[in-house]
């Protein structure tokens, strides 16, 4: 049980590193077309009217460092009555990412150098998507941070606890006529697991957190109050846009899970200190009585 207690924030932490990894590089695969911030639908707006020519997508998957885009398609699972979301092609990630819808559309159609009439595509959802790119770019480069952060404090946690098993069976070599003898059975060699987290560790703990922690604010702002407004400015033209609620679980868990583990080793840090102070008081008091319970040597 003491080696699972002590191993918690560290699996707490790996958890957090994962989540936070699959939030970062979400879109870099079509195979997880639901780990987005948000979907933009454009349903076919932008195709050309000429023959044989590429069909502008149905939607825009946006995740932090790219997009994809995609095809409704009808879903056979449902005998065809619905559709589903089909990826076919994603971007280049890239830190500055910035997600442009028109010259996505224009790209997909293979008309790179055109422009898209004002009557089909309100400019403004544009305009939009270029003032959200420095918050964006914030958001990756504070999953960044934390993500690494909880990367470090696994290794920090791990390092400490295989230190102080080395540290502890070179003392149980080295004090063996000093140690009182073990009961038959058990292993002369023995092992806390309740030895104090380490200060480097509560940093990078709290980094970590930081850094999970807003980003996931950003995260929820924009797929909140920034899904709106395209909704707002595109009920119009037959565009919308939905949040990632898969996104959001995904980086909420990882933040929970840093703040459960920072309060964990924060805890252990002050209670291992906490009793430290009271065992060096006990020492200071028990000075005394022993200097008055000493006989005196050629005393009557």
């Amino acid at each position: 049980m003491g080696c699972f207690r002590a191993l918690l924030p560290c699996i707490g932490s790996f958890a957090a590193f994962l989540l936070g990894m699959l939030c970062i590089f979400a879109g870099n695969q079509r195979q997880l077309p639901q780990v987005d911030l948000l979907t933009l639908y454009t349903h076919g707006i932008g195709t050309p009217s000429t023959e044989n020519a590429a069909p502008a997508p149905d939607f825009f998957s946006v995740y932090p460092m790219s997009y994809c885009s995609g095809f409704q398609v009808p879903d056979p699972k449902t005998n065809f009555t619905t559709t589903q979301n089909r990826l076919f092609a994603c971007s280049d990630r890239s830190v500055l990412f910035r997600f442009n819808p028109t010259s996505a559309i224009l790209k997909a159609v293979g008309n790179e150098s055109g422009t898209l009439a004002s009557d089909i595509w309100p400019s403004c959802i544009t305009d939009d998507f270029g003032m959200l790119q420095p918050t964006n770019s914030t958001m990756v480069i504070f999953y960044i941070f934390g993500t690494t952060a909880a990367a470090v404090a696994v290794g920090v946690r791990l390092w400490s606890l295989a230190s102080a098993r080395a540290l502890g069976r070179a003392r149980s070599r080295s004090n063996d006529s000093s140690r009182r003898s073990s009961y038959p059975g058990r292993s002369d060699v023995r092992f806390e697991f309740d030895n104090p987290p380490s200060r480097v560790e509560l940093v990078a703990l709290l980094v970590s957190m930081i850094g999970l922690g807003i980003g996931s604010v950003i995260a929820s702002m924009i797929a909140t109050e920034f899904v709106t407004l395209i909704n707002m400015s595109g009920n119009a033209y037959g565009v919308s846009a939905t949040a990632g609620s898969t996104f959001l679980g995904l980086t909420w868990t990882a933040e929970v899970l840093q703040v459960l583990g920072t309060t964990d080793t924060a805890v252990a840090i002050f209670r291992s200190r906490a009793k430290r102070c009271w065992c060096d008081l006990d020492e200071r008091v028990s000075l005394p009585e022993l200097a008055e319970e000493k006989p005196l040597v050629g005393g009557d």
